[in-house]
């Protein structure tokens, strides 16, 4: 059985692909992203679940997250 490679991410890349994500998708930041979901306003949450999980890969007190 093969393992699957594992990916290290910086915080900025997590960051970089948050904001890249959200402006594409959403023509939103990534900190008002970060905002509607924790506010429980964001459509289609579904949509984006994959910047979600990469949000919760950092620090709880990221200023990314402390701001949203």
């Amino acid at each position: 059985m093969e393992t699957a490679p594992i990916l290290e991410l910086s915080r900025e890349e997590i960051v970089a692909r948050i904001e890249q994500g959200a402006r594409q998708r959403r023509r939103l930041s990534a900190r008002e992203l970060l905002r509607q979901y924790q506010a429980g306003s964001l459509d289609e949450p579904g949509e984006v679940a994959d910047l979600l999980a990469l949000a919760h890969l950092l620090a709880e007190d990221d200023p990314l997250l402390a701001a949203a």
